[in-house]
């Protein structure tokens, strides 16, 4: 038999892409609901969000995915091998879509995008051409974010005191300060309609860009700045400039999945903010940090089960606007003292069973190159064999 379902796989493979329950082996454990979405780097075309799914060559898939965003920075210190060790650990899991930046605003790094001073570098372009011709090279696909709520590579701060130096303005003046939103606007007119120096690839039409995300959880609390349709505008507007430079490629929101909370409501980011995607990010460790103090067993089941409601209720807000949701990071940190592989396993395979059920695609976070340090527990590595197996796609 083994011979019989080698052929049947080769034949499969000759197709753009393929949706397949996972085989089991006796010394490998893989969960039943974890079916694959394998692309051919050469062949398959662009994905795309239509009438609420993920569609390539008029096929409908739940494309799973996976986070890691220092490509860009590896680029910039030289160090290709870790960039081949994370696209590697990408194709061996199965998870053919990889998140990343393709910003960095400010530092030393010589990937650095935008200068301190707002200038668009182009060797920061170039290092960005290197990462995505890289991951075509490794049938990689990727979904590339724009800027960030948060300060880590420079985001929405670097931009404000860039276009505004030294009048103090805080963050969330990015969402609507016109040189702001301009600075911004020029810098998604660079990135999608530039043409990679290495492959000669137009980025609004390669089929190597998943999707374009246009912020890493947004949020927009100062009262001076926000009010509820601040974000709203913010992501119409960039939504637009998105497509206005040509791109093909659905738009990701980006945020954490906020229902009115932090200036974000998911809905109306759905229903006016022009997206092709809504998105969900799952850490109840900081939702919810009372968890760490329940004995090991109820931690997990009620990890699990207040992340099934949470995902529940935003593929309802999902279905209501008619678009897709992915869970496009979900991360479990368990505390010290216990098997922390095993506990993460368990809620990952809960959440992932809900995910599942639903119709969901997922992005755990995240991986790294192999001796990359573990800063908050939650980075997945190989040798986290029972968290591997539950999040591996084959």
């Amino acid at each position: 038999m083994k011979w019989l379902l080698g052929i049947m796989l080769n034949v499969l493979a000759a197709v753009s892409i393929m949706a397949c329950d996972p085989p089991v082996s006796d010394d490998t454990w893989i969960p039943p609901f974890q079916s694959c979405q394998i692309f051919d780097p050469v062949t398959a075309d662009i994905v795309l969000a239509e009438d609420g799914a993920f569609v390539i060559e008029g096929v409908e898939i739940i494309p799973h995915g996976i986070n890691s965003y220092p490509l860009l920075q590896h680029v910039g210190n030289g160090d290709l091998e870790s960039l081949h060790d994370i696209f590697g650990q990408t194709v061996s899991l199965g998870r053919s879509v990889l998140r990343t930046n393709a910003f960095m605003d400010g530092g030393e790094n010589p990937a650095r995008i935008r200068d301190q001073d707002g200038t668009i570098r182009e060797e920061g372009l170039a290092a960005l051409d290197r990462v995505v011709a890289e991951a075509a090279d490794a049938g990689v696909r990727l979904v590339l974010l724009l800027t960030n709520n948060w300060e880590d590579f420079g985001g929405a701060q670097a931009v404000v005191d860039a276009v505004a130096p030294g009048e103090g303005l805080p963050k969330d003046a990015f969402w609507s300060e016109p040189r702001a939103v301009e600075a911004q606007l020029e810098y998604i007119q660079t990135i999608v309609s530039r043409t990679n120096s290495i492959t000669s690839h137009v980025y609004s039409d390669d089929p190597t860009v998943f999707a374009w995300e246009l912020v890493n959880e947004a949020r927009c609390d100062a009262p001076d700045w926000c009010d509820s349709e601040t974000l709203v505008n913010w992501a119409n507007e960039m939504s637009n400039a998105v497509r206005q430079a040509g791109a093909i490629a659905p738009v990701f929101w980006g945020g954490a999945g906020y229902l009115g909370e932090h200036g974000e409501d998911l809905r109306k980011i759905g229903e006016h903010g022009g997206v092709d995607v809504l998105t969900l990010h799952l850490y109840l460790n900081h939702s919810h940090p009372y968890l760490w103090y329940y004995p090991p067993s109820q931690r997990v089941q009620e990890a699990i089960d207040i992340g099934a409601q949470i995902i529940r209720s935003r593929v309802d807000v999902a279905l209501e606007v008619g678009l897709p949701l992915v869970i496009e990071e979900l991360g479990w940190s368990a505390p010290q003292g216990v098997d922390r592989d095993a506990e993460r396993a368990a809620v990952f395979e809960g959440w992932l069973s809900v995910a599942h059920d639903e119709g969901v695609a997922t992005m755990p976070w995240m991986i790294g190159e192999t001796d990359r340090e573990d800063y908050d527990g939650l980075l997945i590595r190989p040798d986290d064999l029972k968290t591997w197996e539950v999040i591996s796609c084959h």
